[in-house]
C-alpha cells in the first residue's frame, strides 16, 4: 500500500507544493462576501510581506496535513471510488476538522501581528472556504501519488 508520505520526497515535493499553491490562490480567488473580501485582503497583505507565503506555507504544513490524511489514504486504498477528491468529501467535516487543527497549532506560532489578526478574524470562517474545495484538494494529492 502507498503512504502519503511519498508526496514529501525530494523529487516530488515541490511540484506538490506548487500544485497546492496555485490551487490555494485560486480558492482565494473564487471567494465573495464580506468573508471572502476580508480573506482576499489578508492573502494580499501577507504576499505584501512575501511574495512566496502561499508556497512556503503550504510547504511547512504539507507534512502535517499528509499525516492528518493518510488514514483517509489508507481507506481509500480499499473503497470502491477511483476519485480520492470524492472520496475526502464524503468526510468532509472530518477532513475540515483535520486541517483546522493543523491551522490552529500553526497560527499560534505566527509572529507578524498582522498575519495573526487576520487569521483570528477568520478563523470563524475556515470551514466555509475549506470544505467546497476538499474534492479538488483530493484530486491534486492523488495526481501526485500516480
Amino acid at each position: 500500500m502507498s503512504n502519503l508520505s511519498q508526496l514529501l520526497n525530494e523529487d516530488t515535493r515541490p511540484a506538490v507544493a506548487a500544485d497546492l499553491a496555485t490551487f490555494a490562490d485560486a480558492t482565494v480567488a473564487e471567494q465573495s462576501g464580506i468573508s471572502g473580501i476580508a480573506l482576499k485582503g489578508a492573502i494580499a497583505t501577507a504576499k505584501k510581506l512575501d511574495s512566496n507565503i502561499i508556497t512556503k506555507g503550504v510547504n511547512r504544513l504539507l507534512p502535517e496535513i499528509l499525516g492528518e490524511l493518510e488514514r483517509h489514504w489508507q481507506d481509500f486504498q480499499d473503497a470502491p471510488t477511483e476519485d480520492f477528491g470524492d472520496f475526502l468529501a464524503g468526510r468532509s467535516s472530518q477532513v475540515v476538522d483535520s486541517v483546522m487543527s493543523v491551522a490552529d497549532r500553526n497560527a499560534e506560532q505566527i509572529t507578524i501581528a498582522p498575519l495573526a489578526k487576520a487569521y483570528n478574524g477568520l478563523r470563524g470562517k475556515g470551514a466555509k472556504f475549506i470544505e467546497p474545495a476538499i474534492p479538488e484538494f483530493g484530486r491534486i494529492l492523488q495526481k501526485h501519488m500516480a
